[in-house]
Parts: structure tokens; sequence; C-alpha cells
């Protein structure tokens, strides 16, 4: 089963590249926090939720904490969390006065202030907590962005749902937004979805990629094409990818010698990462990554909002099969190769 990676981007700890490298006074910020029986020396970290990056952290003294900095812009998203995860908050810090207050509460229930964004949030989150399923959940989300299109909360949602809502809809959604929101990191990031996304199924032609392989070298998937191509969508830090590997590796070395080829795709950020988990896993295919997380082109091309993901290409360039895994992708794979 596929495993959500993009749609709740604004409540997920994934990644997210930096919007200007310009920083200036303005961009100040202070995050004044009490906590609820917490362990003096307990340390907390703040971690961008775009790049998975701590950029900061402090300890704890007498269930109390504050921490001043500087934004590289204003506002960003990030998650304040103990190191094992067990106290964990999403929250977007501008640049202002914040405070952080769960001395009545739990961690991960702390109430903030101070931060217009995080009221939105917080707004966004209130209108969810009912919904009784996933289709729910998106219709308030598309609710929200339509009254909120200057927020940010709403361009990060609109970046996260884009390849499970398609273009007409992200369009549309995209077009209400003002100049600053579609000028923001996801806002930049919907317009490139906008932009390159083709929406493949099966029975169509493949699109083409190319990005560097673990050699800095430019690979292209027309030049890497077998027989039967899998064109694979994984990330080192892919619990569920990662489990996968040993059935794709015996998969690979069964119908390799039949003209059959794996070309894939990592949603890393970091290149060490990236080849240490190739190394590990004993991956014996083509690699390749812009090491631009879910920023990545392919994975934009493609529509990827969940990994693991796949689509399986015959010798002609048509996909003749999406998501297919174990036994699964063993009888596509005969049957193309026409083995039986």
């Amino acid at each position: 089963m596929k495993k959500l990676l993009y749609a709740f981007l604004f409540l997920l700890p994934l990644i997210a590249c930096r919007e200007t490298t310009r920083t200036s006074e303005a961009n100040r910020f202070t995050l004044a926090g009490k906590t609820n029986n917490m362990p003096d020396g307990t340390v907390l970290y703040l971690t961008v939720i775009r790049t998975n990056m701590i950029v900061d952290s402090v300890v704890v003294q007498n269930n109390a904490f504050r921490l001043d900095g500087q934004l590289v812009s204003s506002p960003t998203y990030f998650y304040l969390h103990t190191k094992d995860m067990s106290g964990f908050k999403p929250l977007w810090i501008e640049s202002a006065e914040m405070t952080f207050d769960a001395s009545q509460t739990t961690f991960n229930d702390a109430r903030i202030s101070g931060s217009k964004t995080q009221d939105e949030l917080e707004i966004c989150l209130a209108r969810m907590k009912p919904a009784a399923s996933d289709e729910a959940i998106e219709n308030i989300a598309m609710a929200f962005i339509r009254e909120y299109p200057d927020s940010r909360v709403s361009a990060s949602m609109l970046a996260g749902y884009a390849p499970e809502w398609g273009r007409s809809k992200v369009g549309e959604l995209y077009e209400r937004f003002t100049v600053a929101n579609k000028d923001s990191e996801d806002g930049r990031i919907v317009s490139k979805y906008l932009r390159l996304n083709r929406e493949h199924s099966v029975g169509d032609r493949y699109d083409d990629v190319e990005m560097k392989d673990t050699n800095g070298k430019a690979s292209r998937l027309s030049d890497k094409l077998g027989r039967v191509t899998l064109l694979e969508f994984w990330a080192s830090w892919c619990g569920p990818c990662r489990k996968q590997n040993p059935d794709l590796l015996r998969t690979y070395k069964k119908y390799q010698k039949h003209g059959f080829e794996i070309f894939a795709v990592s949603l890393d950020f970091s290149a060490d990462d990236w080849k240490k988990a190739i190394s590990s896993d004993s991956l014996i295919w083509h690699h390749v990554s812009d090491l631009k997380g879910r920023n990545s082109t392919a994975g934009i091309i493609y529509g990827i909002n969940t990994i693991p993901d796949n689509f399986l290409i015959d010798q002609n360039g048509v996909i003749i099969g999406t998501c297919l895994w174990g036994k699964e992708l063993d009888i596509a794979i005969e049957k193309a190769l026409d083995l039986k």
C-alpha cells in the first residue's frame, strides 16, 4: 500500500527550500516557551519542515525555554520537537515575539501566539478535526484555500495536494492567490507543478526525464530503457520504499537477463544518504536524483504524491502498469516480455 507523502504537507515533517538568501533585522523572532513536567536538560530542536533540517536547539530549564533567531524568510514552517519525537509541535514562525504555552497541557497541544499564520493553521485544523473521511478533509482544505488566498497555509496545502488534485483544480485555486503568495516558496512549487506536470495513465506514452546519477553524470531515462523498464520513485528516508527493495532486487535479478531494467528516481536531499541507501540495500540498477526532495522535476512531471511509486514501460515507450510490486509486478513483466 502506498504511504501518504504529500497530501498533508502542512501537517507532516517533510522538506523546505529557503525562499531567499536575503536576511534582515526585520526577520528576527523570539519564541518564549513554557512546558509542563518536562525534565531539566531536555533538548528541544527547531527543524524546517520542508528540508527536515535542524536549524536551532534549546535546553529546557524549570519548564521554560527561549529561542531567539533570524528567519531567512518570514513566515517559515517549522516543527519543534524532542529528540525522540515524543514532543512534537508544527508551528509557523514569523518575525515577531511569539509564545509557546504548554504549561497546562501536553507539549503537542501547546497554545502558540504571536503568529498570524499559525492562527490560520489552527483555524484550518479545527475545521478538519471533526471530518470523518479523507474526502471531507480535502473539501475543507479547498474551502480554506478559497477563503484565505493570501495565507501561506493555503500555499503549503495546495503544494502538498497538487499531485492528488490535478492541474485543473490546482490551477483554479492557484489563480486566487495573491501575488505575494504566488511568489512564496510553496507558490512557486505549485507554479512549477502546473508548468511541468503530465497526468500519466496506463496506455499513455512515457515522458523522458534527465538527472544526474550517483557519479554526477547526466542520465536520461530514454537512454536506459530495456525491453521492459520500471520507472521507480523512492527515497532513502522512506521506510516503505526500503522494505520493498529486497523484493525489487529479487525481481531485477530474475528478469534483467531478459531485458528488464529499472530507472530509479530518488526524492532525496542528501547525496550521502542516497548513496548510502543504494549501497546498503545492494541496489544494482540505474539511479538518478536532482536532490530536490518533493520538488524533484521528475516527481512533478509524473505527479508523484506518495512513495514508493512506479510506472512500468514497455519496449514501445507505453506505460503498461503503475504501482506494481511483488507478484503483481512479476506477472506484468512476464506478460510484457512474453515469457509464458
